[in-house]
């Protein structure tokens, strides 16, 4: 994303960062008499390693956390040597650049060769959205060793089409698809961006897209996806217009269509072409668009939109974001998971229910997207966001110092043995501070499950969670959950729990939480981040399978729970968040799990 986070909405208007960057900021309203915050988007970078983490030096220590057990093994993807944009300068003045930090990725596993996997993550972030480009992680021994390649989708990368030549990049997501042009047996690596400048002046941004016949080693067909004349909407939008951003984007292929998959996104649309109108606009329409390809990602279809957003009482003010398709192998059935923003409308018939704030929604296709159901709203999304009140925010120098989350973006996943859906997010209902829930449809009643808490209820926030499930049915959930935690200190753990779907159904409401043991995979000082808008390791992280096994991909700072590594100058008064040029985190996966 470019500058946008979130909390709780009740108007939305255009905010501008200084440098050129308009994201929606929500204010706050009060929901079911919790407290809320306020709201502002986000944005990435990337990069690629591969030694095998120090475990054993702080072992003693990671056995102290209760309820925690080692196991398996975590290998960095990325290192400090392999950042192919370290020496680009495009954007220099724009903001501040954490050349060597990686945030932000997702991952994908070849279904029929376990040992290829791929990577994409944000490399070199800036501070006020997006980074330096991205780049993927290739592996072709099942995660030994790491080759990292430049994806085609900013200035930095000198194999991006002129089409794709911004300043910026970000959203990376990549995905695995059946057979090829030439070989009804080998697999399509789909991958896509969000690519923009950031330069005074300019809003020039599209949805990029790229494929790869050979695991991820080579790229083709980069190019910008186009819109549709019907629709209205500009993509790729010109520099001059600052009316529409195109945000959040994720591709899926279609495991039961071989040469098929699907991009989701949002687009905001401003009232005028004004910057100055647009950056403090009360009133702004939001849609969300959709393209496939049906040849192996040679072409694309025009965007089209398939969520309007209506708010029935003024048909604007409301949007989504999150947007991310699973496909159901069974039947060959859609399902576009989101983030249903509800910002104003009166409670008697603006939005359905009279809801407002977040909701976890979905919606569904059975023709392969060429018509889709209304918005299913699953439950209310109830974020309070993280922030940890013994640091400071170094832009202040008082704390609480905020923790950038995936706050607002739910993460599906489908069964492919049965086709039971789930979904997992961020929500502060049982606690008061955000912890990590789930849900899933229950064929035998026809809906969705009240939310279950995943986390262990330590007394710290959890966020930032992935769900998949393995060949054998098992659930995995894994997030990151804060420590207790001291000035200078942000020891944070990324963990994962797997659980069977008789646990999550089981009428216990404690059947995950306190009855599921967390395995810890990592741990790192989270200050050792990059800062943007918070210290941020991304608004999603990912979580494939190999089989029975899961395979967590994750940022964490690089030098454990010390600061040796970290990306700000200082973290502590008088905090600086002039970049340190360190290696400061990494991209990396769990085995075995």
């Amino acid at each position: 994303m470019r500058q946008l986070a979130g909390r709780r909405p009740k108007t939305v208007r255009f905010q501008s960062s200084g440098l050129g960057s308009r994201r929606p900021a929500l204010t706050s309203v009060p929901v079911a008499g919790r407290r809320t915050t306020m709201f502002t988007r986000h944005m990435k970078k990337a990069r690629l390693l591969r030694s095998v983490t120090p475990l054993a030096a702080t072992l003693a220590a990671l056995l102290c956390s209760a309820s925690l057990v080692l196991a398996a093994s975590v290998l960095s993807v990325t290192n400090a040597a392999n950042d192919p944009f370290a020496a680009c300068t495009v954007g220099d003045g724009t903001g501040r650049n954490y050349v060597l930090s990686e945030v932000e990725p997702f991952a994908a596993i070849n279904p029929t060769n376990a040992a290829s996997i791929i990577t994409v993550q944000q490399q070199d972030r800036w501070d006020n959205g997006g980074a330096h480009g991205l780049t993927a992680g290739v592996s072709q021994n099942g995660g030994a060793s790491w080759t990292v390649r430049a994806l085609p989708f900013s200035a930095c990368a000198t194999n991006s089409p002129a089409d794709l030549r911004y300043e910026r990049a970000s959203d990376p997501w990549v995905s695995f698809g059946p057979g090829t042009p030439s070989d009804p047996n080998g697999t399509t690596a789909y991958t896509v961006s969000l690519s923009f400048n950031q330069s005074p002046g300019k809003n020039g941004n599209t949805v990029g897209a790229a494929v790869s016949y050979d695991g991820g080693l080579t790229w083709q067909h980069a190019q910008s996806l186009r819109g549709d004349a019907a629709t209205e909407v500009p993509l790729p939008v010109p520099d001059s217009n600052f009316q529409y951003f195109h945000d959040k984007e994720s591709v899926t292929a279609d495991p039961t269509r071989p040469g098929h998959a699907y991009v989701v996104w949002d687009v905001l649309i401003g009232p005028n072409m004004r910057v100055e109108a647009d950056l403090h606009a009360a009133a702004f329409t939001d849609y969300t668009l959709f393209s496939r390809t049906e040849d192996f990602g040679q072409t694309w279809t025009p965007a089209r939109i398939i969520n309007r957003s209506i708010n029935k009482s003024n048909g604007q003010n409301n949007q989504t974001i999150g947007n991310v398709i699973v496909v159901d192998p069974l039947t060959g059935t859609l399902y576009n998971f989101f983030d249903q923003i509800y910002n104003t409308g009166s409670n008697a018939g603006g939005n359905p229910g009279g809801k407002h704030g977040f909701n976890v929604a979905v919606q569904s296709s059975i023709d392969r997207g060429n018509n889709w159901s209304s918005p299913t709203l699953i439950s209310a999304l109830l974020t309070v966001g993280v922030a940890d009140p013994n640091n400071v925010d170094p832009r202040t120098n008082k704390p609480p110092a905020p923790v950038r989350t995936g706050d607002i973006l739910p993460m599906p996943a489908v069964d492919a043995r049965t086709g039971d859906l789930y979904v997992v997010w961020q929500d502060a209902r049982f606690s008061g501070h955000d912890e990590i829930v789930i849900s899933t449809f229950d064929k035998a009643t026809g809906t969705w499950t009240e939310p279950k808490r995943v986390s262990t209820p330590t007394g710290q926030p959890a966020f930032t969670a992935a769900v998949a499930v393995s060949s054998s049915g098992q659930i995995g959930v894994s997030y990151y959950q804060l420590l207790a935690t001291s000035l200078g200190s942000m020891p944070t753990n990324y963990v994962i729990k797997t659980f069977s779907r008789a646990t999550l159904l089981a009428d216990s409401s404690n059947s995950i939480d306190t009855s599921v043991g967390a395995t810890l995979v990592n741990r790192f000082n989270m200050l050792d981040a990059p800062f943007a808008s918070g210290y941020f390791t991304g608004d999603y992280e990912a979580l494939a399978t190999s089989g029975a096994s899961f395979v967590p991909v994750f940022v964490q700072g690089t030098c454990g729970n010390m600061l040796s590594c970290r990306a700000l100058t200082s973290v502590i008064p008088p905090a600086d968040r002039t970049p340190t040029g360190n290696n400061s985190t990494d991209v990396f996966i769990g085995l075995g799990f």
